[in-house]
């Protein structure tokens, strides 16, 4: 090698000394600067994405702090089906579907069914909502039909108290 290296005219060995820098250099930069560049400029993002989230997650419960101190939010127990059954129409009054109340029929001692009709989807989702948030009732079977009229339904749900 050392021989074929004194052949060479001194032209061709510079082309060579510059090819090898210029080799060397590219495989410092790919091997490397890249990948530890792309690294920390991925750590960067995943430390900023987390304390974008903690900071949520600080106002979150600095919010449910202040909920629980203003008491907004505490759930109503429920005893049995007939209380059930009240609270059933007196929810219903209030978010102004109680005409839609076709037939209200305990299920157990814990369970009431219901069958509505010609309600407005809205207004069933947000009476479900008042039911699931304020007094824990779940809800352990729903099947929703569609009326003659856009975002009108008909509904079957049964309702579970906690």
């Amino acid at each position: 090698m050392k021989e074929r290296w004194q052949q060479l005219a001194p032209r061709e060995k510079q082309l060579l000394i510059l090819m090898s820098v210029v080799v060397l250099i590219t495989l410092f930069y790919f091997a490397l600067w890249k990948p530890l560049k792309t690294g920390i400029e991925d750590g960067q993002l995943r430390l900023r994405a987390q304390t974008h989230a903690l900071i949520k997650i600080r106002q979150q419960a600095a919010e449910v702090r202040q909920l629980r101190s203003t008491g907004a939010g505490k759930q109503t127990l429920i005893e049995d089906s007939s209380s059930l059954l009240g609270l059933i129409e007196r929810s219903a009054k209030q978010k102004n579907i109680n005409g839609n109340l076709q037939k209200v029929q305990p299920e157990g001692q814990r369970e009431v069914r219901v069958w509505m009709e010609n309600v407005s989807f809205d207004q069933l989702i947000s009476w479900l909502d008042l039911l699931s948030s304020r007094y824990a009732i779940q809800i352990t079977e729903i099947s929703v039909e569609h009326g003659n009229t856009p975002g009108i339904v008909n509904s079957r749900i049964l309702l579970q108290a906690p």
